[in-house]
């Protein structure tokens, strides 16, 4: 299975970003904004310390649009949905990024998109749809809006991390560095526009915001980042779905959530839309017409059969040398 190893450690980032569910709602304060900026903020600073480097050139604004795209102005969408929106929609519209994705990355990179690959998104939404949406959900269009938005702003974020790299010699973690102050950037000015000065923090929420900075945020978001850097988006692009399931199950076990069977079957297909763009054979051979099978050469002749050739090839040439006599030639 081809970039097996690398598809898991970037799917660890994701799964690990799922416990921010459970910390937000358990150990941050209601200041979202403010909680942004302080978990993107420390986390780009402690991966600057261990791969300290500045940026070059188009770096500095790259890492600005990056930041903005995959953290900032996803975060900003991101809260709009879940404030106008039940969770589970929010998080079912937020989950169609790897459909953005893998549609930007054909026109962008011009990547070669199977139909397989759709399929795995797809799978994997309907997976997410299972794992979080109620029957009793409600929709608001601006909601709604913002959920696209957000999902069409990782999507891109993704593609454009995919296209730019990183730069030569420079490690992962320090252009992960890059990106969660880029989004840091963007963040500061909104915290103070909407929320005001920052709010004071007890030690619960210190440690709240120590988990979201230092593991969701440097962890997690170096591993996913790095992946993608090196990952066709085909590949990527399902990965944040693994998101929700981490909160399903750490809700089950932390708080005793209680999962149903739509639940299971839903964490169920988001991880097998992870496995088939992990493993295109499972459902690719279907699409995908089989190459023709090139004709075998020809065998080459062995010494002992072109030493069993040669008197015959002689007596071939000393009978047209000769040629047939005539009667005239007698006398």
């Amino acid at each position: 299975m081809k970039n097996s190893a690398l598809l898991v450690r970037t799917a660890l980032g994701p799964a690990i970003g799922g416990t921010l569910f459970y910390v937000a709602a358990h150990y941050l304060p209601p200041t979202p904004y403010w909680d942004g900026f302080l978990r993107v903020l420390p986390a780009g600073l402690l991966l600057l310390a261990i791969r300290p480097a500045l940026p070059r050139g188009s770096w500095w604004w790259k890492s600005l649009v990056l930041g903005m795209l995959n953290m900032g102005l996803f975060t900003v969408f991101l809260l709009i949905s879940a404030q106008r929106l039940p969770g589970g929609v929010a998080a079912t519209l937020n989950s169609t990024s790897s459909l953005v994705a893998i549609a930007v990355a054909s026109v962008v990179l011009k990547e070669k998109i199977r139909p397989h690959h759709y399929i795995a998104c797809v799978v994997g939404v309907i997976g997410v749809a299972l794992l979080v949406l109620r029957s009793s959900a409600s929709l608001d269009a601006i909601g709604v809006l913002a959920g696209v938005g957000s999902a069409s702003s990782m999507g891109i974020g993704s593609v454009l991390a995919r296209k730019w790299g990183r730069p030569e010699g420079v490690h992962s973690l320090t252009t992960a560095g890059w990106t969660l102050l880029g989004a840091a950037v963007f963040l500061l000015p909104l915290a103070f526009l909407f929320e005001g000065a920052p709010p004071s923090f007890s030690g619960k929420e210190l440690f709240g915001l120590a988990w979201a900075a230092f593991v969701v945020g440097a962890l997690g978001f170096a591993l996913f980042l790095s992946g993608v850097q090196r990952l066709p988006v085909s590949q990527s692009a399902p990965l944040p779905l693994m998101n929700p399931v981490t909160a399903a199950i750490l809700g089950w076990v932390a708080v005793g959530e209680r999962l149903t069977l739509p639940q299971l079957l839903g964490g169920v297909l988001v991880c097998a839309a992870i496995v088939l763009v992990a493993n295109p054979n499972l459902l690719g051979r279907f699409f995908t017409k089989p190459e023709p099978e090139p004709e075998p050469e020809p065998e080459p002749e062995t010494e002992t059969e072109t030493a069993a050739t040669e008197p015959e090839r002689g007596e071939v040439a000393a009978a047209a040398t000769d040629g047939p006599k005539t009667a005239g030639s007698t006398s």
